[in-house]
């Protein structure tokens, strides 16, 4: 049996998913809470896979990065949950997933394929001139 990148990444996917309902069944939070970076991180490289199963490093720079800065926003706030520290008027862990994670996840996820899909995905789509003509 041989497992190419996409059956690896479907495999850690589900790895990461039963990690997660067993944080659920046995009220584990940081089985839930640190599987979404993970999530992230799988779905992007999944994402950024192109048609002959093949990653460019130039297309993993921005996914990386987008995961590096949320993973490192998911410790902090899970660091600082159950503190009396404030951001925003909010408490920190809250101010953290609000003023930043929210942001970034939405403007940033979005950018991040953006520059993934012109750089790396687009130029295996066949254009209009060589796709094949559907009769009418």
């Amino acid at each position: 049996m041989n497992l190419d990148k996409t059956d690896t990444v479907i495999a850690a996917i589900s790895a990461a998913t039963l990690l997660a309902a067993i944080g659920m069944i046995f009220d584990v939070w940081q089985a839930v809470y640190y599987a979404i970076p993970a999530f992230v991180l799988l779905f992007m490289l999944l994402g950024s896979l192109n048609a002959r199963d093949e990653w460019s490093p130039r297309a993993l720079v921005p996914v990386l990065g987008l995961w590096s800065v949320l993973a490192a926003l998911f410790v902090a706030a899970g660091m600082l949950a159950g503190s009396s520290a404030e951001l925003g008027g909010l408490p920190a862990s809250t101010g953290i997933f609000l003023y930043l994670v929210w942001p970034i996840s939405t403007v940033g996820a979005p950018l991040a394929y953006a520059v993934v899909y012109s750089r790396w995905l687009a130029p295996d789509l066949p254009t209009a001139e060589s796709a094949p003509s559907t009769p009418q």
